[in-house]
């Protein structure tokens, strides 16, 4: 029997899903400030190895999205298509986190080897949870509004987790390893292992999954070719995808630089740890800001305002040679505002996506279109890392000695160059998102509209 998907969620409701990503980005965020770092510094990998371990395991779990999407897209059990993934991925994916940290006593290419696989395995248990997580985004509600406020209530939750990996990775390093770097990063990734798994049986457990009519049974693997007819007649998603692969390809060469940047550039490693946290506790701030602020000006025109603000900030600091930890971390809090602008908008933007498709083929693809998503998301971030790694070792990084003038030279222009050409080039390709604001509240009363039999001939390119 069908369920309608509420238009407002209750406060508690929103919480307990969105709580979620807490223990999601428990893990992602060690991933993706941590993990670069471990591999050169700890585990003694060249920069351009590093790299491309990062790069080839980010675009295997790329591929792995989709299929992952579809996989739950045609899930059917009496707990809902995507609720059971999150209660039974909770372990495998807390038991891969901690093997991804340990150091193995081997040497040489059996080193990097294991390296890249412990990788792989950790992406694997990561996708099998996260695309029916986000998936779920979608199901809960159908107000654009109401997407807005839980994407910037799982941006916080995000940003607390960000703020813990922070503050308290290299503390618990330094705890635990006693002198042993390594050891250390395998027991911190045991303790914050721990904490998130707690957590994704409560989500489970507090967030009820709404049900349509085909819930019950399984839908056949034809789906699949249907899911990609849908998908390829969805404008909105392409270019969403575009901007954003653009901006995260170049724009990962700043969050990546931070943990060198500090211990080589400004002699001051210790202080990495207050510029991290100070990001983190600063978004607390800006992700609520953004939420209000596109309530007034839309997602896209959002993306305007953040893209142009991180092209300032880089020009500022291209302009500047920032010598002093303090002043470091206030640049880096201002180009946050940029950074997490951007990704708020993208996760406001995608389930709308959804609707979009829909409205243009008749076809909903809910967690085809999250997996999709993220799939290109992750090749993005992954490729960024894989060419950041690259070119530090180009620009001639060797870890854990003096650097270079050159090397730190080169260092500040891929922390400037890169971003600014992603920037750009996001910029210009969200000129041609075809929803403005309004157009999504069109598009859901011609869906209702259709399903009524009562078709209208609205436009969905409703500009402010």
């Amino acid at each position: 029997m069908s369920e309608a998907r509420p238009h407002k969620l209750t406060t508690i409701g929103k919480l307990s899903f969105t709580v979620g990503d807490y223990a999601c980005n428990l893990y992602w965020q060690s991933v993706s400030i941590f993990l670069l770092f471990f591999y050169t510094d700890t585990v003694g990998l060249s920069a351009a190895t590093a790299g491309l371990i990062y790069m080839i395991a980010s675009i295997v779990d790329a591929i792995l999205d989709p299929i992952m999407g579809s996989i739950a897209d045609r899930t059917r059990t009496r707990n809902g298509r995507y609720r059971p993934y999150i209660l039974f991925g909770a372990v495998p994916l807390g038991l891969s986190f901690v093997l991804l940290y340990w150091k193995p006593p081997l040497e040489g290419l059996l080193l990097a080897f294991w390296m890249m696989m412990s990788h792989i395995v950790f992406r694997f248990a990561y996708t099998a949870l996260s695309i029916p997580y986000t998936s779920l985004n979608a199901r809960l509600t159908d107000h654009s509004e109401e997407r807005s406020t839980m994407a910037g209530m799982r941006m916080v939750f995000g940003t607390l987790a960000a703020l813990t990996i922070s503050y308290f990775t290299l503390p618990l390093v330094t705890a635990f390893g006693r002198g042993d770097a390594a050891i250390g990063y395998t027991w911190a990734a045991a303790a914050f292992a721990i904490v998130a798994t707690a957590i994704f049986p409560l989500v489970y457990l507090c967030t009820k999954e709404p049900m349509d009519e085909q819930d019950g049974e399984a839908t056949t693997a034809s789906a699949y070719q249907l899911y990609w007819r849908g998908t390829l007649a969805n404008k909105a998603f392409w270019v969403l995808v575009l901007a954003t692969c653009t901006a995260w390809i170049c724009s990962t060469a700043v969050g990546k630089s931070i943990l060198y940047y500090f211990k080589y550039y400004l002699h001051a490693e210790g202080s990495a740890r207050y510029a991290l946290a100070a990001m983190s506790l600063a978004g607390l701030v800006i992700v609520p800001a953004w939420v209000w602020v596109t309530k007034f000006i839309g997602k896209r025109n959002a993306w305007f305002a953040a893209s142009g603000w991180g092209l300032v900030m880089l020009t500022i600091f291209g302009l500047t040679d920032i010598r002093v930890p303090g002043l470091m971390i206030a640049w880096l809090i201002s180009m946050n505002i940029c950074s997490l602008g951007l990704a708020f908008t993208f996760w406001s933007m995608l389930p709308d996506t959804v609707e979009y498709g829909e409205w243009a083929s008749g076809i909903r693809t809910e967690s085809f279109i999250f997996g999709l998503g993220q799939f290109f998301l992750k090749v993005a971030l992954g490729i960024g890392a894989g060419l950041f790694g690259v070119l530090l070792g180009f620009v001639g990084y060797v870890p854990n000695v003096e650097q270079s003038a050159q090397t730190l030279a080169g260092m500040k222009s891929l922390m400037v160059g890169l971003p600014a050409f992603g920037l750009a080039g996001a910029f210009l390709a969200m000129t041609l998102y075809p929803m403005r604001k309004g157009g999504h509240e069109t598009i859901i009363d011609q869906l209702a509209a259709r399903r009524n039999a009562e078709p209208q001939t609205l436009n969905p390119d409703v500009a402010t």
